[in-house]
């Protein structure tokens, strides 16, 4: 059988690597295992972000334009699967910002869904996020599902009347995952004994690994098997993704990218806080504290490697982990089947080329 698109490389999966030529179209159609060992391409799934706030100047926040834009700009990185990612803010500016975004969706077809971060945290432990909280408000979620697809939401399980509220999540299909908290190790483990729950950009914005007070961390790294975390060298240490990765099963990385990422340094706003984005990290100007990151999925994946991690536990941390999370059954691995969503390296790991669908993304 001949097929019209082929691409020939060193194939890297999370559990697997070979020499194959990869014939293509929406999907990918065949795989031939090439006995050479010569090879100029890399090729690998497409990256997979959980937890992306913007880029490129645009902020989910803003709207159905600039959510189509930040995607964009992310794509061109190599992020074939996004979940644009909301911050903390009133139920009239999130509905605002997510109008017409199950339209978008239909449209642009490397947008899963929406990850609500808030407003339900704790307002002792809001990072950048605005003091916008709310108490659980199931009539809140209901009017956001009316208009856009959630797929995850990032809650502080302390706070008053949040277990039921989190039987109601679940029942919506909507994953939780602990963030921005302050909760203790029982608070969380009594949860996790009736939940799957994730973690949001592990290490940060929640209670710690405290040998006398364990908290959310100690949680995370005793119990969990799905969390996220930043990757930029600046969030968090080489050592402690080492030892999140050997705690956690199906650790993913993600950016927690905002508005200033492919920006010049200088002066922003993101979240209602006047930012500065410099040295690769943007932070509140008031006070420095860590204002999301500017980090794409393509210099994460280079990080990795420059931490020692393997090409396939690389793979594993950039796409199919978060695929397994989300009960993606199409990408995050190069097989025959699964859609055409792939990236092409040269051997120094730089970014060549990027499909979505077996379409070739200019970058």
């Amino acid at each position: 059988m001949t097929y019209q698109n082929k691409v020939s490389g060193k194939i890297i999966n999370h559990n697997s690597s070979f020499i194959a030529d990869l014939y293509f179209s929406e999907k990918i159609n065949e795989l031939k295992i090439n006995d050479s060992h010569d090879y100029n391409n890399i090729i690998i799934p497409g990256f997979i972000d959980l937890h992306c706030h913007g880029g490129n100047g645009f902020d989910v926040m803003e709207g159905s334009k600039s959510i189509i834009e930040m995607s964009k700009y992310h794509l061109m990185h190599g992020t074939t699967s996004i979940m644009p990612t909301t911050w903390t803010n009133t139920l009239e500016n999130t509905l605002s910002a997510l109008k017409g975004f199950n339209e978008i969706k239909n449209d642009n077809q490397n947008i899963l869904g929406i990850h609500l971060e808030g407003p339900f945290i704790n307002p002792n432990k809001l990072g950048a996020q605005p003091n916008l909280t709310e108490k659980p408000s199931l009539d809140f979620i209901k009017k956001i599902l009316e208009i856009s697809d959630v797929k995850i939401i990032t809650l502080a399980p302390e706070i008053d009347g949040m277990q039921e509220f989190i039987n109601d999540l679940v029942d919506l299909n909507i994953k939780i995952q602990f963030g921005h908290t302050l909760a203790d190790f029982s608070c969380c483990e009594k949860i996790m004994k009736d939940h799957e729950v994730g973690f949001t950009h592990l290490y940060n914005a929640m209670s710690g690994n405290d040998h006398r007070s364990p908290g959310v961390l100690s949680a995370a790294l005793s119990k969990g098997k799905y969390a996220e975390i930043i990757c930029d060298n600046i969030h968090v240490s080489k050592e402690a993704i080492k030892i999140a990765k050997k705690c956690i099963p199906s650790l993913y990385a993600i950016t927690d990218s905002i508005n200033a990422s492919g920006l010049n340094d200088g002066e922003y706003i993101f979240a209602k806080n006047n930012i500065k984005k410099e040295n690769n990290s943007v932070k509140i100007k008031s006070d420095g504290t860590l204002a999301g990151s500017i980090v794409t999925m393509d210099q994460t994946f280079k990080n990795l490697i420059s931490m020692d991690f393997s090409f396939e536990e690389a793979v594993a941390l950039t796409s199919y982990n978060a695929s397994k999370y989300l009960n993606l059954d199409n990408v995050g691995i190069i097989q025959k089947n699964f859609l055409s969503n792939f990236l092409i390296l040269d051997k120094e790991f730089n970014l060549k080329e990027v499909y979505l669908r077996g379409k070739k993304i200019n970058v």
